[in-house]
């Protein structure tokens, strides 16, 4: 069972695409900041803080590679 909701899982399949460095958390964010994808964002932060979580980013980036395959 997937722990990646389905849209960030496509957001990052997306990002990966067009070629952004997905070993990059902050290319990735700026990718998705520039498709106005804020909540997909949000999904990587600490809950109730502004830390980055850089292992839930990590994994879902892990998770979507696998998937593809």
């Amino acid at each position: 069972m997937s722990k990646t909701p389905e849209n960030i899982l496509a957001k990052l399949s997306d990002a990966n695409q067009a070629g952004i460095d997905m070993k990059s958390p902050k290319a990735v964010v700026t990718f998705l900041l520039s498709q106005g994808e804020k909540d997909s964002i949000l999904f990587f932060y600490k809950s109730g803080s502004v830390e980055f979580d850089f292992d839930k980013f990590n994994g879902a980036v892990a998770e979507m590679k696998e998937k593809k395959n």
